[in-house]
């Protein structure tokens, strides 16, 4: 019990929130959150996921569950940084200081997603969720995009207004296209053939993974990509797959 009301103190300071805040935030009183961090109760069951939420972490960090630590002093930040660091990432914009207000606005926008619905429209691909960072390596106005640590773009904006965050994303997901081949992987495979079973049950049934694993599906898709072809009929594609294994 000590042990988590601990948690629940320490990851709340590092968000910089008060326990008034978090309180609110959360839908209790302060004398509840006091109680819980000086370990003389514990908060529902219920509130867990929204307490994970607030705090930015998981819930084997709240209960104490977690193996390894990754830095010293126990900084949730410096931890998620580092553990988003040991894996190269399937897309990644590096944005130089001078674009990041023009990516925190465009943030805010549903212009990803609609790029993301218009490219699976078009090839059955599924964009990736995509990292952008700020890199004090590029000049201010510049953009490096990367595909598991390999630049694929690498490019300096002339100016920055209200349509420079779409023209990123435009060119990340020109890129996506172009190199999809690359940068599909296992769980986008995964996530991709979730989804044709969802919406077509049956389609899959003792075929994956019974009979074949999603590695052998990826390096058949990225056969069929990098003939030129796309992998919107995908129910048509995994039945051509299903004859191949045979």
């Amino acid at each position: 019990m000590r042990q988590i009301g601990e948690n629940i103190s320490r990851f709340r300071r590092e968000q910089n929130m008060t326990q008034d805040e978090f309180a609110l935030r959360l839908g209790v009183t302060p004398q509840a959150v006091s109680k819980w961090e000086r370990g003389y109760s514990l908060p529902d069951v219920t509130l867990v996921a929204e307490i994970c939420r607030l705090l930015k972490i998981h819930a084997d960090s709240l209960l104490g569950m977690e193996e390894v630590p990754f830095c010293e002093n126990k900084s949730t930040a410096a931890e998620r940084e580092i553990r988003q660091n040991l894996i190269a990432e399937p897309l990644r914009i590096e944005v130089g200081t001078g674009l990041i207000s023009c990516i925190t606005e465009g943030l805010k926008t549903d212009y990803v997603n609609q790029s993301r619905k218009k490219l699976a429209w078009e090839t059955g691909m599924l964009l990736p969720v995509l990292r952008i960072r700020d890199s004090l390596q590029l000049s201010e106005t510049e953009v490096c995009i990367t595909a598991y640590d390999q630049i694929v773009s690498q490019r300096e904006y002339a100016s920055v207004d209200e349509h420079t965050f779409n023209a990123i994303i435009d060119e990340t997901v020109r890129l996506c296209r172009e190199h999809y081949d690359r940068i599909l992987n296992k769980q986008l495979v995964k996530s991709l053939l979730d989804n044709l079973q969802e919406q077509y049950p049956g389609t899959l049934d003792g075929l994956v993974p019974e009979r074949a694993g999603y590695y052998e599906v990826m390096e058949f898709l990225r056969k069929r990509l990098a003939e030129g072809g796309n992998i919107r009929d995908l129910i048509h594609i995994m039945e051509e797959f299903e004859v191949n294994i045979r």
